[in-house]
């Protein structure tokens, strides 16, 4: 029995898994097996993973059921104890799986793992996210997850990892879910379990590839019932300013798609003394402004340089 599973849901990635499969194959830790759910894809993906003939790989070919229920679906299939999830567009470092053994050896009161990572743009820029962290140690222990998110993530699916019996008691990623399905299971799982974190970068997030939601429409999609978390834990202060932001992410998606009466409800669930005061400008911004500046943003970002309002 492998210590670690890697699970990678696959739609529509010909262009990328193979790339991602062979960054796992190059890992320095070998107690793993790879499990990947094939949901549905039109485009071939699944060639290009038989291609690579790896014995530590099965394939699981589903009818396109959505992230969340591949996802499931290959937890399920784990037999590791340890869960790594990866995207098909995403890769790793040779390092990264002895980064999240080694977190799992040196902090036996976590079940939580995750690692830094780096956004790979368009271009081949590689960019380190701005994230709210000043870490002095190289691995820790994080007191609070929400604070520590209080700006852009410091994890992100791909460079994060559970021990697999926590979704006995959490539950697995929800598929009614079609939009921040990621961020509903870390509100959950960060809720009830410590995280171990190791501050390198091991992981390459492949910022907005094919297929991604950034090139859907947001009001089309479900939403995590954050109101539902605000009830159950109403004294967590960190967690209400952390989901206070991602009301305000959502608001700025809707204007920008021109989905004015979405905007309009979300827009009552954001308490703007909770935000600074570049961020209540862009809340009550014009859309052609807001929309611009958006496009200026993602100049200067292909040019190596970050603008944020944090």
């Amino acid at each position: 029995m492998p210590k670690i599973t890697v699970v990678i849901p696959l739609y529509n990635k010909a262009n990328f898994i193979k790339e991602t499969l062979q960054s796992v194959y190059a890992q320095n830790f070998t107690d793993y097996e790879v499990v990947v759910i094939n949901d549905g894809s039109t485009d071939g993906s699944e060639h290009h993973v038989l291609s690579l003939k790896n014995e530590k790989t099965k394939l699981i070919n589903q009818p396109n059921n959505g992230l969340s229920n591949a996802r499931n679906t290959g937890i399920g299939h784990a037999s590791g104890r340890v869960i790594c999830l990866l995207d098909a567009d995403d890769v790793w470092l040779p390092n990264h799986l002895q980064k999240i053994a080694n977190l799992v050896d040196s902090y036996p009161e976590a079940q939580l793992y995750g690692t830094a990572y780096s956004e790979l743009l368009p271009n081949g820029l590689l960019i380190k996210p701005k994230t709210n962290t000043s870490f002095k140690k190289t691995t820790l222990l994080i007191e609070n997850y929400f604070k520590t998110s209080a700006q852009q993530p410091f994890i992100t699916p791909s460079s994060f990892g559970f021990k697999k019996e926590i979704i006995q008691h959490i539950g697995g990623f929800d598929p009614t879910i079609t939009y921040a399905e990621d961020t509903d299971f870390f509100i959950r799982a960060n809720l009830n379990y410590k995280l171990a974190f190791d501050t390198t970068t091991s992981c390459h997030y492949r910022y907005e590839s094919e297929n991604q939601i950034t090139r859907s429409k947001l009001s089309f999609r479900k939403q995590p019932d954050y109101a539902k978390y605000l009830l159950e834990n109403a004294h967590n202060e960190s967690l209400k300013k952390f989901i206070n932001l991602n009301y305000y992410y959502i608001c700025n998606y809707y204007k920008a798609e021109g989905a004015t009466e979405a905007f309009t409800e979300m827009r009552k669930n954001v308490d703007t003394d909770l935000l600074n005061s570049k961020q209540r400008f862009l809340l009550n911004a014009p859309t052609a402004i807001l929309n611009g500046l958006h496009y200026f943003k993602q100049k200067m970002l292909l040019k190596g340089k970050r603008l944020t309002t944090f």
